[in-house]
């Protein structure tokens, strides 16, 4: 079951976690799950996947209980993007991403800008493009949408686009 007012992508600290799928299991991947502090030694080497996956997917997995997972989730912060499947793998999302109903057409129109000659400066207008791509030929893909930047700080922005 989909709920229309269901938030698509929640902050928490310096977490952005979007969510697509079954509404029950998607709440409880955004507001029942702490999502603990990446650690400085992380941030600094770069070995994010082993972390995502000894220490993320495991409070994941608690949640879903043993059931089979309905959902997936893309989990973003310090810049870097991880997609975490139905079955609990693990992918690294670059240099673009999208889950949901609509992400193979935002997906394809991402891949299509990526080589327009203002990609570098102008990835927020690309973004917002390729959301306007899905929403116009995918009928499960509506509503406003809201953009996130995470930086490698662990800094999160959000801008609101109607």
């Amino acid at each position: 079951m989909i709920h229309p007012d269901m938030t698509k992508i929640v902050q928490q600290d310096t977490w952005l976690i979007g969510v697509a799928g079954s509404a029950r299991l998607c709440d409880q991947l955004q507001y029942s799950i702490e999502y603990p502090k990446p650690p400085i030694e992380v941030v600094k080497s770069g070995a994010w996947l082993k972390w995502i996956v000894t220490k993320v997917v495991p409070l994941i997995d608690y949640f879903v209980k043993d059931k089979e997972m309905d959902a997936e989730c893309l989990l973003v912060t310090h810049g870097k993007a991880f997609l975490i499947g139905e079955d609990l793998s693990v992918l690294s999302a670059k240099p673009y991403w999208a889950i949901g109903s609509g992400a193979d057409l935002a997906i394809g129109s991402l891949a299509d800008r990526q080589y327009a000659a203002d990609w570098n400066k102008n990835h927020d207008l690309s973004a917002l493009r390729a959301m306007e791509a899905a929403s116009m030929h995918d009928p499960n893909t509506r509503g406003t949408f809201d953009q996130y930047r995470s930086y490698t700080t662990g800094r999160v922005i959000q801008r609101g686009v109607q």
